[in-house]
């Protein structure tokens, strides 16, 4: 538990500013809140009782002046100790002196005077202390959720096929809100009392029902600033939610894209893509919660007008004839309504949400504890161009340890040539085309390219040497252009965006919506069709002007005129390019310059259609069932 809590903290120390100014105004809320209590005392002795004394202080000046006096006196005397308590008792024994001398209406406005603004330093550290504490825990659920969104753009293919992007997501928000909510909100307080509020207002009816009623005067102001604050809060509310849905789309929509991801280097442009979102949800959250910190200084600044009308009136009811209403009855009503008044907050479940923070936190810290399957030798070498050839020697690989999936496969790929690879599904097609750019990492064997070891390249240079088109055709939410532009991390003009569209057989299509490369695609880009998306996706492969081409079934999930025009955009897109071909359909690589037949892992024949044909058991039965 301790190394968990420790991620928590690390964040919050991160920002010590906010934390201590945090810290500060919440004492001195504390503070203000006792003095608003303590103030009352001097009504009750020297306001109410003994009004026949002499009076020596007779305006609110001159009471004010001479308590400012006695108090730089007594604070500036040479015996004055700050740590003896006999000094303190001199102090107040001159403040009684002074009350006693005092005019009893005079001193009770003073007391008003001084209450208020006790009540008003006090919700303005109130506000200071929900602000800061506020901006410290958006702050921290911001750090802690882009440091788990890293550590899953860190991941390999392979972790994303065994977790499910939907726990990731709750991980990354309800957890990380669990964890927020319970190490840097009131969890010190589970002791609080509560008090009812019902009980008190029993005995304030029961002691002066009158009395009680136009203490209520004050509520029509108070519903009306609890209106315009609701309102508020709702607006607010309203657009989180749509950032909300904005982070959490992008999430989902990354995170189910990640071989996209992988395939072109942009895990950096996703990480600062998640930053900016991020950051736009959390300012609206400061915002939504200095509204909605607003409710209790509201409450409070009623509690005071409330408190003020029972005083005054109470005061002339205590001096008028005709009431019986005494000091002491007095004295308990007005305990009764400061106790309905006080705000009460429950700490509820306190066991459960310490628990369940604790499952959140260990459920971070999996994520965020995670190492990365693939990594880079310490110093890999750089890799910018593709010379002579890729070369696969003796490789096997399997998803799980006791079943190889590839078993000691060797091929050699030239330069320039194009590769056609056939077999039934599960033949290991598209997984030995996911070792070569290392989606994956083989088990044994070697894959050099120019005779090195793609395990000693960076990562970022080998995969920028491919352009990936998959059999499904993965958009973002986002316009043709930069859909395009996302194949590489390159700087690209728009010229080259209309020139890969243009490649791709796509451009026609593209310049005939209204808003051309700046049209924003729907969800997926459902607003396209099937063969329109695989054009797009071609463009992006070939953007960057990758030397290596990988078509991982791309027409297979097309009818057949999309087939054709995505056939067409093939066949531009790969002259004068290295290009390997997955495909069921033997008519989409049947003029590759060299065909490789997988059977259950292995290669069972290599060579032209023809070749093939004639020499190969397995190619001549895949042939014979699509009629070719």
């Amino acid at each position: 538990m301790n190394k968990n809590v420790k991620i928590v903290t690390n964040k919050l120390l991160k920002y010590k500013v906010n934390l201590i100014m945090g810290l500060i105004a919440m004492v001195l809320y504390a503070v203000f809140s006792g003095a608003t209590i303590t103030l009352l005392a001097p009504l009750f002795d020297y306001v109410f009782t003994n009004l026949d004394r002499a009076v020596e202080y007779n305006t609110i000046s001159e009471i004010s002046n001479v308590l400012w006096d006695s108090t730089v006196n007594k604070f500036t005397n040479s015996d004055f100790n700050f740590f003896d308590r006999s000094s303190y008792d001199g102090i107040i024994e001159g403040y009684k002196e002074i009350l006693e001398l005092s005019n009893p209406i005079q001193l009770l406005y003073f007391v008003i005077i001084v209450i208020v603004v006790a009540l008003l330093l006090k919700n303005v550290f109130y506000v200071a202390n929900r602000f800061f504490f506020s901006v410290l825990k958006a702050k921290s659920v911001r750090d802690i959720r882009n440091e788990v969104f890293t550590s899953y753009l860190s991941q390999s293919i392979a972790f994303f096929n065994k977790n499910k992007v939907g726990d990731s997501i709750v991980r990354m928000v309800d957890d990380v809100n669990i964890i927020s909510n319970l190490y840097i909100s009131s969890i010190f307080n589970v002791l609080r009392d509560v008090i009812s509020i019902v009980i008190f207002i029993f005995i304030a009816l029961f002691i002066n029902a009158k009395l009680f009623l136009l203490s209520l005067m004050i509520v029509p102001i108070f519903t009306f600033g609890v209106n315009f604050l609701g309102k508020k809060i709702k607006k607010y509310a309203k657009r989180i939610q749509r950032q909300a849905s904005t982070l959490f789309s992008n999430i989902e929509e990354v995170l189910s894209s990640m071989k996209i991801v992988k395939a072109f280097s942009k895990e950096d442009f996703e990480r600062k893509r998640m930053n900016q979102i991020n950051s736009s949800y959390m300012r609206l959250r400061i915002k939504s919660q200095i509204y909605a910190s607003l409710n209790v200084p509201l409450s409070e600044l009623t509690s005071m007008a409330t408190g003020i009308i029972v005083i005054v009136l109470g005061a002339q009811m205590i001096n008028s004839d005709s009431s019986n209403f005494s000091l002491g009855s007095f004295t308990a009503f007005l305990g009764a309504i400061f106790s309905i008044l006080h705000p009460l907050k429950v700490v509820t479940k306190a066991y459960t949400d310490i628990k369940k923070a604790g499952v959140s936190l260990g459920r971070i810290n999996e994520v965020v504890g995670l190492s990365p399957e693939i990594n880079e030798i310490d110093n890999p070498k750089e890799i910018k161009s593709f010379e002579d050839s890729i070369e696969i020697k003796n490789v096997s690989f399997g998803y799980h340890k006791d079943k190889e999936v590839i078993k000691n496969l060797s091929l050699t790929i030239k330069k320039g040539q194009s590769i056609g690879i056939v077999g039934s599904s599960g033949s290991g097609k598209s997984t030995l085309i996911n070792l070569i750019n290392r989606m994956y990492d083989f088990n044994s064997g070697q894959i050099l390219i120019d005779g090195e070891n793609i395990k000693n390249f960076k990562i970022y240079d080998l995969r920028s040497l491919f352009g990936l088109v998959t059999q499904e055709s993965i958009l973002f939410s986002e316009t043709i252009e930069n859909n395009i532009k996302y194949g590489t991390n390159k700087e690209v003009s728009h010229d080259d965006v209309v020139n890969a569209a243009e490649i791709a057989y796509a451009k026609e299509f593209i310049e005939e919506l209204q808003d051309s490369y700046k049209h924003r695609l729907e969800t997926k880009g459902s607003d396209l069709s099937g063969g329109q998306k695989q054009r797009i996706c071609i463009a992006r492969s070939i953007v960057g002007n990758p030397p290596i081409l990988i078509f991982d079934e791309a027409t297979s999930a097309l009818d057949t005129d999309s087939e054709k025009n995505v056939q067409i955009a093939i066949e531009k897109a790969t002259k004068n390019r290295t290009v390997i071909m997955i495909a069921h359909r033997l008519s989409t690589i049947i003029n590759c310059d060299k065909i490789v037949v997988m059977d259950k892992g292995e290669i069972v024949g290599v060579g032209t259609h023809e070749e093939l044909l004639k020499n190969n058991t397995r190619y001549a039965e895949l042939s014979g069932s699509q009629n070719l």
